[in-house]
């Protein structure tokens, strides 16, 4: 079974909300089928694994901000918002409608709709507790915009582009994990689509079970992606392994991205230590390049250097990661998909 494999690490900082109220991270990790088998950047998990881990984080907190926004966004108004898009006549006005929803439940939570000749620009601007929290709060309302206008439409809009205010994303010059559109970094968290799609009508009404309808639906879309992508598709690559690079992808300064990067509680270095580690465990527990030309797309001639550089950083060799096979996560996976079905009804209207 292939699965697309996220970093765990990644997580962290969009369920430091519910740590922060004294939810058990342990606990929110069993629940949501995570088995945490080394504690740094090699915990891969699948995209059913992330969601769960996105519901009971909700669930915890009852709050559909992760409890990270200023104000927040009562557990159940996801699933009002669906059953609201549903009822509208074209893509436009769900969007809207969700826009005036959640402007209504919190001041902190503001959706945007542009267009721009051909393309339709689909924003979210948030106001966290803590500024470092943004960037995070932000790609995840983004991704359950998706999903609501993938549900509305019955397919999945073609992105083409996606803007994160996380310079560390492990995305970054990839396709994002969650709805393909090439990652840049910029100022406004967003997605460009074809502007047409807004005319179009709702492709069914909402059933009993509205989030696992919607939750289903996104899976679904992922496995077919999956099927025709490769790991390299997912992961960050040799893009970031020079501070130049990164400063030439994201249009800013070096001193403005230094400061950017500080803020973010990480410094250049260690920013793309992470993204290395992640795309070396990535390409080597999923693909089956040879060493020699996963190091060289991640940016090292010497593939002596690249074998040195993950035994100093992970305590393994290239070929050790490789063994490690994400049997576990296959398991994992269809157990969260079963338990997503089953609490989905919790968030239910």
């Amino acid at each position: 079974m292939t699965l697309l494999q996220i970093p765990l690490s990644s997580m962290r900082p969009h369920i430091q909300g519910a740590v922060r109220q004294g939810v058990s991270l342990d606990n929110l990790l069993e629940r949501s089928c995570i088995e945490r088998r080394y504690g740094d950047d090699r915990d891969l998990i699948s995209p059913a694994q992330r969601l769960l881990l996105c519901i009971n984080t909700v669930l915890s907190v009852e709050d559909a901000t992760h409890g990270l926004a200023r104000t927040g966004v009562r557990a159940n108004y996801p699933a009002i918002g669906v059953m609201m898009a549903l009822g509208c006549s074209t893509l436009e006005a769900a969007i809207l409608a969700l826009s005036r929803l959640y402007a209504s439940e919190s001041n902190a939570v503001h959706i945007q709709l542009k267009t721009e000749q051909e393309t339709a620009i689909l924003s979210v601007h948030m106001q966290a507790k803590d500024e470092r929290d943004i960037a995070y709060i932000e790609e995840n309302f983004l991704t359950w915009l998706f999903i609501q206008c993938l549900r509305f439409l019955g397919r999945a809009p073609t992105v083409s582009e996606v803007s994160l205010r996380d310079p560390c994303h492990f995305n970054l010059g990839r396709r994002h994990w969650g709805f393909q559109g090439l990652v840049k970094y910029g100022d406004v968290t967003a997605f460009r689509f074809p502007r047409k799609l807004l005319g179009e009508p709702p492709a069914s009404r909402a059933g009993e079970d509205v989030m696992w309808e919607c939750h289903r639906l996104w899976l679904d879309y992922l496995d077919g992606k999956l099927a025709m992508a490769t790991p390299t598709d997912f992961v960050a690559g040799g893009g970031f392994v020079r501070f130049a690079d990164l400063v030439r992808d994201s249009g800013r300064s070096p001193n403005t991205l230094r400061r950017q990067l500080q803020a973010s509680n990480q410094g250049f270095r260690q920013a793309r230590q992470r993204a290395i580690v992640q795309a070396a465990s990535i390409r080597l527990s999923e693909g089956e390049d040879t060493v020699e030309t996963i190091a060289a797309e991640l940016g090292y001639r010497d593939t002596k250097s690249f074998r040195r550089f993950l035994k100093n950083a992970t305590g393994l060799t290239p070929q050790q990661i490789r063994g490690q096979r994400p049997l576990e996560a296959a398991a994992g996976d269809v157990q969260a998909r079963l338990r997503i079905k089953a609490i989905g009804g919790r968030m239910n209207v």
